[in-house]
């Protein structure tokens, strides 16, 4: 996808990130990315408007704490429960240690009881690691929308993420940076894209360790 190819040929020195909602309840989707084949000069100002952000986001992201993750238990109650009609697999998680980063992560399967639908919902710790914010924060900046879907940036709230969807597979996946330390991920198959939202809502944010 050429959104993808402007952001891995786009260098930026620093980091930055975005705030996070106060709420304990999610919030709706409230903007998303710049769509670089519909509007290339908004692609542009977005670029140029992180680079502008740089100096005082460098210096909040300075003054993040460092912190190890949670152990995995500890995000076990984020998870939601199964709701009506549909059952819950067991939840898995772990905590791993890679090249000196460590990271905590649960999920949890659910299948459409008589049906074919299928949730994953996972839920992270990435421990304020800064190195990981630039990517991710990019990818929310930009969007594509195509015949087969779409692919975009959206803000939960304050909180940045990614969606992506296949309307002919009714399959997709969003990814919500919440808080700036917890991405949490919702996969759908075989459901429509206002799935998204009905399990988001069902994620019990107010259990994430602070």
């Amino acid at each position: 996808m050429r959104w993808l190819v402007l952001i891995l040929t786009v260098s930026l020195s620093g980091c930055f990130f975005f705030g996070s909602s106060d709420s304990e309840e999610p919030s709706d989707v409230t903007s998303e990315g710049v769509d670089i084949e519909k509007n290339p000069l908004g692609a542009l100002s977005a670029l140029a408007n992180i680079g502008s952000e740089l100096g005082s986001l460098q210096e909040e992201l300075e003054a993040m704490p460092d912190v190890e993750p949670v152990h995995f238990n500890d995000l076990m109650p984020v998870l939601p429960e199964a709701p009506s009609g549909w059952t819950a697999e067991d939840p898995k998680g772990q905590t791993t240690n890679m090249a000196g980063t460590q990271i905590s992560n649960v999920s949890q399967v659910f299948t459409e009881d008589g049906g074919d639908g299928r949730v994953e919902v996972q839920v992270s710790d990435w421990a304020f690691n800064k190195a990981v914010y630039v990517p991710f924060m990019m990818s929310a900046k930009f969007s594509q929308e195509t015949t087969e879907g779409w692919n975009k940036g959206i803000t939960v709230g304050e909180d940045p993420g990614r969606e992506e969807f296949n309307t002919k597979r009714r399959s997709g996946e969003r990814t919500v940076l919440y808080g700036k330390r917890y991405p949490i991920q919702i996969k759908i198959r075989n459901q429509d894209a206002e799935a998204f939202d009905q399990w988001w809502k069902a994620v019990n944010v107010g259990e994430l360790p602070q």
